[in-house]
């Protein structure tokens, strides 16, 4: 690991990930924090997520998060929120950089939906989408999608331009 000592929710680096399974994300590379930062300054381990590169051929799924190239990344990346790992900090490389808080606001979405915690005992959420960004969560089928009519950008993929939208899961 390099020089840095302090870890932040949102810091990225490159990781040395365990040998994975089929398609679970392994080896040097990059990852975001996503522990909050008591867990990170007490804890020997910390929780984060892996990036990958963008492809048109991989999935898009609603626990999916695309970063520019910006913040240290050198090509724009996919969070990969549905494959969170703890690992201790030993594993952590070299320091890639902080994702902005618009990224975070994203990622914390499509984290809410991996875990669950948008589900049937969450409250409605108003959040601002990209028509992309919306067709993803209408895709998925478990979400009412209503437009409130508010130009914005999208807090799930952070820079498309979109429009405020009232999430309702399903029942």
């Amino acid at each position: 690991m390099d020089n840095k000592t302090t870890f932040k929710r949102g810091d990225m680096f490159y990781a040395d990930m365990p040998q994975g399974v089929g398609s679970e994300q392994s080896g040097y590379r990059p990852v975001i924090i996503l522990q909050n930062d008591v867990g990170n300054k007490h804890s020997t381990t910390v929780i984060v997520a892996p990036l990958t590169s963008v492809s048109h051929t991989k999935a898009k799924l609603p626990t999916h998060y695309t970063m520019k190239a910006e913040s240290g990344l050198e090509k724009p990346s996919i969070v990969l929120l549905e494959q969170i790992h703890t690992i201790d900090k030993q594993r952590l490389q070299k320091y890639i950089g902080k994702a902005s808080d618009k990224a975070l606001a994203g990622i914390e979405f499509a984290l809410a939906i991996s875990l669950g915690f948008i589900g049937p005992v969450s409250k409605t959420i108003e959040i601002g989408l990209c028509s992309t960004c919306k067709d993803l969560l209408s895709r998925a089928g478990a979400f009412s999608i209503e437009s409130k009519n508010t130009a914005c950008t999208c807090s799930r993929c952070g820079f498309s331009k979109g429009t405020v939208f009232k999430v309702t899961q399903k029942r």
